[in-house]
């Protein structure tokens, strides 16, 4: 069978393929990062690769214009080499390993005014190191090492503790010190050591024991596995500081953008050891990261609290994720019991261990019992809504009396996916948007100032917002091309009217960058999911939306979310601004949390018997709700007073050169 070369540009990374291995394939094999969200099924548009030289064959696709293919350009899932060729990996197309630590953590040195459960003055971290001074042993008191060590302990903190063979092996070297004779060699009682303790369900484990006092150095490592990006913050367990933090995209997106495209990629090929090295190997290049800016050693970072979703737990810990996606939707474990960090490959201290936050089921993880905890909505009398917007938008109601959880299954929009131009939220990527109402003249921000090569979900959500509110879309999401022809263009897709955003003489990418009709129905499709899962929550507890006292929102997007803009396409209910509270990443937050506390670690797992989970497709209103969602921005207007009267006093009204709109920003008239 003939084999291939296939070489990436700009990076000039080499992969070699066999004969009917796709560029897709190449790609990952080269560690080389396209956007191929759909886990290469065609379905997405989003790895376009520019064939330089070469031969290359595969199927046609609507994706691409006829004027795009004559100029090289190909879908790396659809195309198979037939010699060795020489790729480019368009700018819309990159996808860089780190990520910037967005602008929630990048305050990550305290959690003063991020989060409603605070810190305790005095922390109780899950790992602790106690200096203790044994008494030395004599003729009368031969009490052996371990028993010695023992008590010391308990005097600092009550057992029961025990203690693996490697501890107990290393103990008389570490309680004495030798002595150099010039015939023998002495020992000399020392008996000061510092023993790292930590705990695993109910019963202590000595992890280390070390001479001397180095009990100012005991770090742990709070994870965020999140579906796109991987986030990690290193903290001091001893003060309950951040020393550094440090996030990249999630190597598993070459296997898919979601995560039933890698339970599927797993399946179909038994990949799911890929899955699980590729989120091993992002950790530990965090690690590196960490370590080396904050200089610390690997083996003084005790242990890792990782939160994630169901799905990601599982590939984190190399269980099987299959069943999650089938019905009845049962995971392999909701609440996996503390383990070494070396069995999964996670190479912190040899004995260190992995805490990982319970999930209420398959499609509420970790990461939104992470969320409660890092809010504080569990604890108050008041009712809140927290909301997770991301792909699987999850919901979650209540207060100290009852919480109750959904999942929306809301797609990939909001994360560029199932987008002409979406994109992650990466240089480039266009976050703001404003049009004026009278001149239609569009002003774009992007992420670090750069060229735009595609739109991110913030950019997008303001997109539509804008659009709606200057009347170049009516409530069904129809454009009304009319207003302005020559805002529009035509898509790549299916020929239906775009709305141009960027021209391609401004662009990164040499191309329009565009809202097409099909990319509103998508984004009114993904909005009216979450929002239609808020509506179910509060009917089901005969309760009104005007009941939420305070709506916390939690997810990537961070402060870059524009309240009146998700308010304005019905997203998020129309409430009073100050009920709104942006919490960031709760995901890490809460594992930090966890980490630092005994108790609120404790507090994670009876959520999750608290937490009711609500089957949205079990309940037949669901669908009725959600296709009145499906409007900008909702069939009933009552619903929303403040756009009605944006629409009201603002639909003529221009719209000023936004402070966002600066040297770096895209103006496009």
């Amino acid at each position: 069978m003939s084999s291939y070369r296939v070489r990436f540009q700009p990076e000039g990374a080499l992969a070699t393929v066999e004969e009917g291995q796709r560029l897709l394939d190449a790609a990952r094999s080269a560690n080389v990062y396209v956007g191929a969200i759909c886990g290469g099924d065609g379905t997405c548009g989003k790895c376009r690769l520019v064939v330089r030289e070469g031969d290359v064959t595969g199927e046609s696709t609507d994706f691409l214009t006829a004027d795009e293919i004559r100029h090289g350009y190909v879908l790396a899932c659809q195309v198979t080499p037939q010699s060795d060729v020489v790729v480019e990996v368009p700018p819309e197309s990159r996808l860089s390993g780190y990520v910037g630590i967005s602008e929630d953590s990048d305050r990550f040195s305290d959690f003063s005014g991020r989060v409603a459960e605070p810190v305790p003055e005095e922390p109780d971290p899950l790992i602790r190191k106690l200096y203790v001074t044994l008494r030395e042993p004599t003729l009368e008191d031969p009490l052996a090492d371990q028993e010695r060590l023992l008590a010391a302990i308990e005097r600092e903190r009550a057992g029961p503790w025990q203690m693996g063979l490697k501890v107990v092996r290393e103990l008389p070297r570490v309680v004495r010190r030798f002595e150099a004779k010039r015939t023998s060699w002495n020992w000399r009682w020392d008996g000061r050591v510092t023993a790292t303790v930590g705990l695993r369900k109910d019963v202590g484990e000595i992890l280390a024991v070390e001479a001397g006092d180095t009990s100012g150095r005991n770090f742990g490592l709070a994870l965020d596995v999140g579906t796109t990006t991987v986030v990690a913050h290193l903290v001091d367990l001893n003060s309950a500081v951040t020393c550094e933090a440090a996030a990249k995209y999630n190597s598993q997106i070459k296997f898919g953008g979601d995560v039933i495209s890698r339970i599927n990629y797993a399946r179909l090929t038994g990949g799911g050891e890929a899955l699980h090295r590729a989120i091993i190997e992002d950790i530990d290049t965090l690690i590196d990261d960490l370590v080396r800016r904050a200089k610390v050693g690997r083996g003084e970072i005790h242990c890792v609290v990782a939160a994630g979703n169901t799905a990601m737990v599982h590939f984190l810990l190399g269980l099987e994720a299959d069943l999650i996606r089938l019905a009845p939707f049962v995971p392999a474990a909701a609440a996996p019991p503390p383990l070494r960090a070396a069995e999964v490959g996670i190479r912190i201290h040899p004995r260190g261990l992995l805490y990982t936050l319970p999930a209420v089921g398959s499609y509420v993880g970790g990461d939104i019992t992470a969320g409660v905890l890092a809010c504080g909505m569990h604890r108050r009398e008041e009712l809140a809504l927290l909301i997770d917007i991301g792909t699987n938008g999850e919901v979650v109601l209540g207060n100290r009396d009852f919480l109750v959880a959904c999942s929306a299954s809301a797609g990939p929009a909001f994360e560029g996916g199932a987008v002409s131009c979406g994109m992650r939220a990466g240089a480039g990527a266009i976050d703001h948007v404003r049009i004026g109402r009278d001149t239609l003249a569009v002003f774009s921000r992007t992420i670090d100032g750069r060229s735009p090569v595609g739109v991110c979900g913030t950019g997008l959500i303001d997109a539509l917002a804008e659009m709606s509110l200057a009347g170049l879309v009516d409530r069904g999401g129809r454009f009304r091309t009319e207003r302005s022809p020559d805002c529009f263009c035509r898509g790549a897709e299916d020929g239906r009217p775009g709305f141009r955003l960027v021209n391609s003489r401004r662009s990164g990418g040499g191309r329009d960058i565009v809202v097409t009709q099909c990319d509103v129905e998508n984004l009114i499709r993904t909005k009216g999911a979450i929002y239609a899962a808020v509506d179910s929550l509060v009917e089901s507890l005969g309760l009104s939306l005007t009941d939420i006292r305070k709506v916390y929102i939690a997810g990537g997007f961070g402060n870059r979310l524009d309240l009146e803009s998700c308010v304005a396409i019905g997203l998020l209910p129309d409430l009073p601004v100050d009920r709104f509270r942006f919490i960031g990443n709760g995901s890490i937050t809460g594992a930090k949390l966890a980490m630092l506390s005994h108790r609120l670690l404790e507090e994670a797992h009876l959520l999750r018997s608290r937490i009711t989970y609500q089957e949205l497709m079990a309940d037949p209103a669901y669908m009725e709700r959600f296709t009145s969602a499906c409007f900008l921005p909702h069939t009933d207007l009552s619903r929303f007073p403040s756009v009605v009267e944006r629409f009201n006093g603002r639909a003529c009204a221009p719209v000023e050169a936004d402070p966002m709109a600066t040297s770096t920003s895209e103006v496009t008239t």
